[in-house]
């Protein structure tokens, strides 16, 4: 500190620094603050203060089911899905795998022949095999989900020569975005009846069941 001529009191550069050191260490603490405040919200803020929304990473979910024939479970010819029943999130991609164990067709009829085309999905292997559809005559089962236009038909499971009976391994992927529950069914004529469209046709948790997809 020093006097001037006019009798005031002048602050030297050294009485300066202490207090512009306190000034920036609080400075530089807030600074930290922000930083951390910004990196912990999970949006951030424009100049005109309008929010941008979060960034949500795709979902991806794996569902499989067995087609379980009438003689693998003891009730001849009611063949069936295994689980019959599946939920999922809205918006999400579904890889879907179905072990075929049936090793019988069920023809469709010429009324019911469109359900031989693959709809609604991507990326269908019948064995390894892409596939986009099939004859009528080489249909064992479908799933078809209506609501969603979703089908898929089944080829039967290869006959087994010697050893333990293998399935047919079939995959496909589609996308969820329609929210609700869904009926699918099995399009092919595998019950009972002389139409064969009763029995596990029929019944739900057989040869059909629900998709919920919330």
């Amino acid at each position: 500190m020093e006097t001037t001529s006019e009798g005031h009191t002048a602050v030297t550069p050294a009485d300066r620094r202490p207090r512009r050191a306190r000034r920036w260490t609080v400075l530089g603490a807030g600074v930290l603050a922000a930083a951390g405040l910004l990196s912990a919200c999970s949006s951030t803020s424009s100049a005109s203060g309008t929010k941008a929304a979060p960034s949500t990473a795709p979902v991806t979910v794996h569902l499989a089911s067995v087609i379980l024939t009438g003689g693998m479970t003891s009730n001849p010819g009611w063949p069936i899905y295994q689980p019959s029943s599946f939920t999922v999130p809205k918006g999400a991609t579904v890889d879907m795998t179905i072990y075929n164990y049936d090793t019988g067709t069920a023809p469709l009829p010429s009324s019911t022949a469109m359900y031989a085309k693959a709809t609604g999905v991507s990326g269908l292997t019948e064995g390894g095999q892409p596939v986009t559809s099939l004859t009528a005559a080489q249909v064992s089962h479908t799933w078809t989900v209506p609501q969603l236009g979703i089908n898929v038909p089944i080829s039967a499971a290869p006959s087994a020569t010697s050893g333990a009976k293998q399935p047919l391994v079939v995959t496909f992927t589609f996308t969820a975005s329609k929210a609700g529950t869904f009926t699918w069914k099995c399009m092919a004529p595998c019950g009972s009846g002389a139409d064969g469209m009763s029995g596990a046709m029929a019944t739900m948790g057989a040869m059909e069941g629900q998709l919920t997809v919330a």
